[in-house]
């Protein structure tokens, strides 16, 4: 895939330096001659940087000027259309690239990053997470007595904590795994 990518920027060259060549107007070849030393600048600075946003956009803003200098020949009619098309079409095929590396950004991790996340991993036990006091009372409530209603866990902890507090508690045990959620006949249980 990579072998592509290179290879069609080569090709895209090489079409536009055989339009170079075949020009006879020296305004428009100053032209080309920007246009495309823009394009391959852009293209050596995207290999260094490993596609920064910015050098992205530049390497974008030199494809679609080449693409309108393209079309200007064609409407002018200076050249055959043959190399016109092969260029079009290399070009085309190489912003094509360009959007889909921007589409699916490929982010790579050197060995030290991945082991450090990896070992990381390992100290978090599932057990371990801390739980607030309000959710500590919810969950020794639940374990105490099974299969508990919402409508009497709240009235439970009415004296302490608001009916917002505990539903959202609740549902924060429930997200973590610490408690079952199930409803029967519109009602709701929690084991």
């Amino acid at each position: 895939m990579k072998e592509e990518k290179v290879k069609n920027f080569v090709n895209t060259v090489i079409f536009l330096s055989r339009i170079f060549s075949v020009l006879n107007d020296k305004f428009l070849r100053r032209k080309l001659y920007g246009k495309l030393s823009d394009f391959i600048e852009g293209y050596l600075e995207r290999k260094d940087e490993h596609v920064a946003q910015s050098v992205n956009m530049k390497l974008n803003v030199a494809t679609d000027s080449l693409l309108e200098f393209l079309d200007y020949i064609e409407y002018g009619k200076i050249i055959t259309a043959t190399p016109l098309l092969y260029a079009r079409k290399s070009l085309l095929l190489f912003k094509l690239n360009l959007l889909r590396a921007r589409i699916n950004p490929k982010i790579t991790k050197t060995k030290e990053e991945k082991r450090e996340t990896v070992s990381v991993a390992r100290l978090k036990p599932r057990k371990e997470i801390d739980l607030s006091e309000n959710k500590e009372k919810i969950l020794n409530y639940i374990k105490s007595s099974p299969d508990s209603r919402t409508k009497d866990i709240v009235y439970e902890f009415n004296s302490v904590l608001s009916e917002r507090t505990v539903k959202r508690n609740l549902k924060e045990l429930v997200s973590e795994g610490f408690v079952k959620k199930s409803s029967k006949d519109r009602a709701v249980f929690y084991r």
